[in-house]
C-alpha cells in the first residue's frame, strides 16, 4: 500500500499462477519465459485484478504513462485489456518496483486509472452479455478477462 491510502500494490504474478494459467490453454495472458509481468493490484467489485505494466501499448484501452524514464521505443502504461483476477492470494508473487516517476504519476493519477480501468471491466461484461455495438466489440476481441466469467459472475 502507499500514502493516502489508495489501495494498491505492486507485484509479480507468481509461478503458480503461470502453472494455473498455461499459453497453451490461456494464450491472451501475457507469459513469456524467464520475464516477470509487474502489475498494479486492485480491488474492483470484490475481485482483486493485476493491470500489468507494458512496455510497447498499441491500443487505448489502458493508461499510458506521460513520464515515463524507462529506456523503450514503445509507449509505456498500464494495459487494462491484460488485466488477470488474481482472488487466491498464492497467485500474488513477489513485490515490485517501478520507476520514481511511473510512480509518482501512478499515484496521482490513480483515481482516474480505476475510473477508467473499472469501465473497462463493466463494458466487458456488457460485451459478454451481447449489449454492445460492432465498434464497441473491438476493445475486447484480445482481452484476458475471457478466462474470468465465473468471477465476473457471467457463467
Amino acid at each position: 500500500m502507499n500514502k493516502n491510502n489508495k489501495e494498491y500494490k505492486l507485484n509479480y504474478l507468481s509461478p503458480l499462477f503461470y502453472q494455473k494459467y498455461s499459453r497453451d490453454k490461456y494464450p491472451e495472458i501475457e507469459n513469456k519465459e524467464n520475464r516477470p509481468y509487474m502489475v498494479l493490484l486492485v480491488k474492483v467489485d470484490c475481485n482483486t485484478f493485476a493491470i500489468p505494466f507494458r512496455t510497447n501499448i498499441k491500443h487505448n484501452n489502458c493508461y499510458k504513462f506521460q513520464n515515463s524514464t524507462r529506456k523503450t521505443d514503445g509507449i509505456t502504461g498500464l494495459d487494462y485489456s491484460k488485466a488477470v483476477i488474481v482472488n487466491d492470494s498464492s497467485y500474488i508473487g513477489e513485490a515490485a518496483r517501478v520507476n520514481d516517476a511511473e510512480y509518482t504519476e501512478l499515484d496521482a493519477n490513480y483515481y482516474n486509472i480505476i475510473k477508467r480501468f473499472t469501465t473497462y471491466v463493466r463494458g466487458y461484461v456488457k460485451y459478454a452479455s451481447k449489449t454492445l455495438n460492432e465498434y464497441q466489440k473491438l476493445n475486447y476481441r484480445y482481452t484476458t478477462l475471457q478466462y474470468f466469467h465465473k468471477e465476473l459472475g457471467i457463467e
